[in-house]
């Protein structure tokens, strides 16, 4: 009987566009960081040819060391290189840790403030506002069908009034009496729901995306 329109809330959920501007700062983010990992995967590919180079110098070093001391020395003086430019290597790849450490360091004063700025966006859906619409409705709507009861009533309580009236009848016929007593008017309610129609735990947990699992659809609405 009592339906919420969703019309407005799911075109406002298919029109969202949030975080839009951090996207941008990711975007950056991950392209500077891909020029350190390319960077890195250089080093990499270096540091397996240097190693591959340098077992095939010490074979053939050892293999012609028996027979020529000048390829001997050559082959010496080439590993050298090799040990060396393993050195400079190995010391750039210490540099590079700290150039993602680095880049890190720069974007996070920026992902931080356009996140913020990005995340006000979630402002427009006034949850106070939504909670005290949504109770004001529902409490209005049970007055505006109590109301309409009560109306309807009313042209039947002079007539009704002349056996309520009457003492001694209602005193042999007191379920009668009963039966039109001030209350038995009002809608039905059991009060299973305790003080609050809408508790603020139950709010606080669907302000966070989690419907409570004490909220349950209504067993007769259920398809």
């Amino acid at each position: 009987m009592l339906k919420i329109d969703h019309s407005a809330l799911y075109k406002a959920i298919e029109n969202m566009e949030m975080f839009t501007a951090t996207k941008e700062v990711l975007v950056d983010y991950d392209a500077e960081k891909k020029v350190l990992e390319n960077r890195g995967k250089g080093l990499n590919k270096r540091i397996a040819e240097l190693q591959e180079e340098h077992a095939s110098t010490l074979i053939d070093r050892e293999t012609v060391a028996k027979v020529s001391t000048s390829d001997y020395i050559y082959l010496s003086g080439k590993m050298k290189q090799l040990d060396d430019e393993m050195k400079i290597i190995l010391n750039l790849e210490d540099q590079l840790k700290e150039d993602f450490r680095e880049l890190k360091q720069k974007f996070i004063p920026i992902i931080r403030d356009t996140y913020s700025k990005d995340l006000s966006a979630k402002n427009e859906f006034d949850v106070n506002h939504a909670v005290e619409l949504i109770r004001y409705e529902l409490l209005n709507s049970i007055v505006e069908y109590a109301s309409a009861v009560r109306k309807q009533q009313q042209p039947l309580l002079p007539l009704i009034g002349e056996f309520l009236d009457d003492e001694e009848l209602m005193e042999n016929n007191r379920s009668f009496r009963r039966t039109f007593d001030f209350d038995s008017i009002y809608l039905s309610y059991t009060g299973d729901l305790g003080n609050s129609v809408i508790a603020k735990h139950h709010v606080f947990s669907a302000v966070g995306g989690n419907l409570h699992p004490d909220i349950r659809k209504p067993v007769k609405d259920v398809k």
